[in-house]
């Protein structure tokens, strides 16, 4: 007897760990481990993730959907504590010890090797004894299927599509290539890209030899390379690495000539002979010159002029904006949950569609974190313990407008927090975007990171042709700051905070709704300084997540330097806070 579900959790236990329900069609809730466990991109079972989950499922009948069942997986759920080792040593929190070159060698032997049936059904099986569920209610979806339907799923398409991902490594591959069908809301693969022709892993052997962290820092070596001198293509040894060329039907097959395993190596020679900002500039247009192309070429084999995108790489806002203006792309949709913490997401949704034969609803609010009602209830009782001052002014967002017009930082959390790596709005600290010194502040006495990494706007929609180059209509429209801009000359004053040295930003556009606090808090900034526009970065310390819980902002707050904290409907100040009239 077929069994019918109303509900799918979708679970991703790697890197970036979490948890993803879709009921009755629609994606409820989506949380990364990260975010409840204070364990920055946190790995295992996402427990607490998955806890939530349940509870919001509650009375439902839930299929389960894990994702990923590579040799390399299988073996870091069988012996758990190789998944915590790698996960130390990769966040350099324990020293390397004398076999460390033997296991990295081991591990991109490992993970080039793809699944199959055998390891399909073994994940299948732990993974139910893990939940506590029954094997006939667990449906595994493969690494880039989950990718692919976190980029096609959310969006109102309206017509065909491409879906790209471009990632490091799953299931022994590292992208893939598939044409969604608007008619029956079906993806269907096109090209699979192998694991030894990775720009992923390519870029996180960059940023491992720079003495980053890798699958951290890489949006790091990005910010660096602007910083270097442009350097000809003929005197970068990584172009040489990659190729590309059209199969019989012209779509690109994509090569790399340096095997995973032996690309540590060669890239240690170039950094040890060339400056890390060249090294970083060398990496960045070694990018910026396949992906493109790699687009370009679909959409001439393809015909097809609507994109949707996620991966690691699609992580890389620069390299996505000279996709945005790649000639014959009308549209392109950057998942906002680009990397493996949106794989959980992309899992529910695609088991969704296989066990109902129906599309999940399209959303654009990512906002999909736990729904606490009002998070400064218990404001009074924060401030008298942090021996701070509290007071409720009768519009948040105006009272906070105020304080960023005047030159003060300001943390910001209310309602929702937002699933991927980018602060929507809902865990922020926020600045005038025109202040130089606020941005120095933040990067070096706040939330104490490298100084060369930049901030990125919040702009009010309305703002965008005024203050970025290459905005060129609602087909440039970024809610959830995937993109890369150029801004104009009134931009680079504007947005002197928050764009990089080349004059390029990654922002964040809001449409106005007066409901939202968000777009209130930019409206007000526009009528007190004369532009919608703010700093806006995450609510954390640096090495440390955002938090979905009261406590984690309320640590953060108090750890770092930043005076005041937005929490819900209450104002937080480290000193007396003089009452509006």
């Amino acid at each position: 007897m077929k069994r019918t579900y109303d509900a799918v959790i979708g679970v991703w236990d790697g890197h970036d760990a979490g948890a993803a329900l879709v009921a009755d069609g629609r994606v409820v809730l989506a949380l990364n481990e990260e975010r409840l466990s204070g364990r920055k991109l946190d790995v295992g079972l996402p427990v607490r993730a998955i806890a939530a989950m349940r509870q919001a499922a509650a009375g439902r009948q839930i299929a389960w959907a894990p994702t990923t069942s590579d040799p390399a997986k299988t073996l870091t759920r069988t012996f758990p504590s190789l998944k915590e080792n790698y996960y130390r040593l990769r966040r350099r929190l324990d020293y390397p010890g004398p076999f460390y070159g033997v296991k990295v060698f081991a591990k991109y032997t490992l993970t080039q090797l793809p699944t199959n049936r055998l390891l399909r059904a073994w994940t299948r099986h732990t993974s139910a004894a893990a939940l506590g569920v029954p094997t006939h209610d667990v449906f595994l979806v493969d690494h880039h299927e989950a990718h692919a339907a976190a980029a096609a799923f959310w969006p109102a398409w309206g017509q065909d599509a491409i879906i790209v991902t471009l990632d490091g490594i799953g299931d022994g591959e590292s992208g893939s290539v598939w044409e969604w069908s608007e008619t029956d809301a079906s993806l269907r693969r096109i090209i699979s890209i192998p694991g030894a022709a990775s720009l992923g892993l390519f870029f996180e052997h960059i940023t491992q030899e720079l003495q980053m962290r890798p699958l951290e820092d890489e949006g790091k070596v990005m910010a660096l390379a602007t910083f270097a001198a442009e350097s000809p293509a003929a005197k970068n040894p990584f172009l040489n690495w990659f190729s590309l060329t059209p199969d019989s039907r012209g779509l690109p097959v994509l090569r790399c000539r340096i095997p995973p395993a032996r690309m540590a190596r060669e890239v240690a020679r170039s950094v040890w002979c060339t400056p890390r900002e060249q090294v970083c500039r060398m990496a960045q247009q070694t990018l910026e010159a396949i992906v493109p192309r790699f687009f370009a070429m679909l959409v001439e084999a393809t015909g097809r002029h609507a994109f949707g995108y996620a991966g690691g790489v699609a992580s890389n806002i620069k390299v996505n904006r000279l996709v945005r203006t790649t000639p014959g792309i009308a549209r392109l949709e950057v998942c906002p949950a680009m990397g493996d913490g949106g794989l959980a997401l992309g899992a529910a949704l695609a088991t969704w569609r296989r066990l109902t034969g129906r599309r999940p609803q399209p959303f654009n609010d990512f906002r999909l974190g736990t729904d606490q009602g009002d998070l400064g209830r218990e404001a009074e009782a924060i401030a008298g313990a942090a021996s701070a001052a509290c007071f409720r002014p009768a519009d948040i967002a105006l009272a906070v407008a105020e304080r960023v017009a005047a030159g003060e930082i300001v943390m910001w959390a209310q309602g929702r927090m937002e699933l991927g790596p980018r602060a929507l709005g809902t865990r922020s600290i926020v600045a005038r975007a025109d202040n130089i010194t606020a941005r120095d502040d933040l990067n070096l006495r706040l939330k104490r990171r490298v100084w060369f990494q930049p901030f990125c706007p919040s702009i009010l929609l309305s703002e965008a042709p005024a203050l970025l180059a290459d905005y060129r209509g609602p087909q440039d429209t970024n809610f959830h700051m995937t993109m890369g801009f150029m801004t104009t000359s009134r931009g680079r004053t504007a947005l002197a905070g928050a764009i990089g040295p080349d004059g390029s930003c990654r922002p964040q556009m809001v449409v106005e709704n007066e409901a939202d606090p968000w777009y209130r808090l930019l409206a007000h900034v526009k009528a007190l300084t004369g532009t919608g526009a703010i700093i806006n970065t995450s609510l954390n310390m640096h090495g440390k997540p955002m938090s979905d819980a009261v406590d984690g902002v309320i640590e953060a707050w108090r750890e770092s330097g930043v005076e005041h904290l937005a929490l819900g409907s209450a104002l937080l100040s480290k000193k007396p806070v003089v009452t509006p009239r």
